[in-house]
């Protein structure tokens, strides 16, 4: 086979796109399915600190408050 794994003569995949076309679309599904994961994660990251910080802010004036 000329081109790369299951790809015809012509670099196309079974799917009826290049792997130019493949590229500019962000790469494998495996691929783009970490990155959308990773920015999951980093959301959850930033909401966890944001609500750590909301709950000591809330403890201080609950301190002065007494």
């Amino acid at each position: 086979m000329i081109g790369g794994q299951d790809e015809d003569s012509c670099g196309k995949s079974g799917t009826d796109e290049t792997p130019q076309e493949r590229k500019r679309r962000g790469g494998s599904a495996s691929a783009r399915g970490k990155q959308s994961l990773a920015r999951k994660s980093t959301a959850v990251s930033q909401a966890v600190q944001l609500m750590s910080l909301i709950c000591s802010s809330l403890d201080w004036i609950q301190l002065v408050m007494s």
